[in-house]
């Protein structure tokens, strides 16, 4: 796969633009969650594939990526037809991740939307086992270091669980993983937990909020025909009807023996839909 790379500037730093289609959007003409979520994805794909890392090029390698955290924080939700101008650049490796920060504008330049993630490298020939991500670190390149607003602290605090905040659960809800849910590398792609679990949520709840800071991890890959179930829960047992409400959601698979394992889980903040 060979791209353009003149889209990414002397800094490492690569740029893209994406529209805000009409399909794209939730029934008010905002944009989705999710959306924000697929430009994360693509903004950083289309770097690692300008760099000779894409996923066809990691595969021929007996390597891939996966995404195994994200926590982004959203300022407002663009609207059709809004164009979002993207920059996405890598940190330093931290650990067996490589770190990116991912940032949204509008038009007139103001934020939309800002990222870190989380990625690592596996090993395709020993059972999924990550990488050391040195070698693919240098490959990608990161900003220069005297620059200070394209280094920044990427480390992701520990974020509590679902189970760990004994919350009330408020919904349940069982997905079936369908066809278009499973991705290149064969196992359910990142976008669908998300969306399953906001599906889990009632209409009533998304009519009168969004999603103002959303942190989730992936933790096992899932495959079509599996069993999975998502739960969605509140410290508050009327979080549903909080003024600003803080949802903790996981997801389950149940296992042939009947035991579970928690393959998704996240913490989202909500705000009042734009009036």
């Amino acid at each position: 796969m060979k791209l353009n790379i003149e889209a990414i500037d002397g800094n490492n730093v690569a740029h893209s633009q994406f529209m805000t289609y009409t399909y794209e959007t939730d029934s008010f003409y905002y944009a989705r969650l999710a959306f924000y979520f697929e430009i994360v994805q693509e903004a950083a794909g289309y770097h690692a594939a300008a760099r000779g890392c894409s996923i066809p090029e990691l595969h021929e390698e007996g390597k891939t990526w996966v995404i195994t955290r994200t926590h982004i924080h959203v300022d407002r939700y663009t609207i059709w037809p809004e164009v979002i101008s993207v920059e996405t650049w890598a940190q330093k490796p931290m650990h067996l991740y490589l770190p990116r920060i991912i940032k949204g504008y509008d038009e007139n330049k103001k934020p939309v939307f800002s990222a870190i993630t989380y990625w690592a490298v596996l090993d395709l020939g020993r059972n999924g086992r990550p990488c050391r991500p040195e070698e693919i670190s240098k490959k990608i390149g990161q900003p220069p270091a005297d620059l200070p607003q394209y280094n920044l602290d990427s480390e992701l605090k520990r974020r509590t669980t679902y189970d760990a905040s004994e919350c009330t659960t408020l919904s349940v809800y069982k997905p079936t993983i369908k066809y278009l849910d499973s991705d290149s590398n064969q196992h359910v792609n990142n976008i669908s937990y998300l969306n399953w679990a906001l599906e889990s949520l009632p209409n009533t709840f998304r009519d009168t909020f969004k999603v103002c800071e959303a942190d989730v991890s992936w933790i096992r890959q899932t495959y079509s025909g599996e069993n999975v179930t998502v739960y969605t829960g509140s410290i508050d047992p009327l979080g549903f009807k909080s003024e600003n409400p803080v949802l903790f959601h996981k997801i389950e698979r149940t296992e042939q023996d009947q035991s579970k394992t928690i393959v998704w889980e996240g913490m989202t903040t909500w705000g009042k839909r734009p009036v």
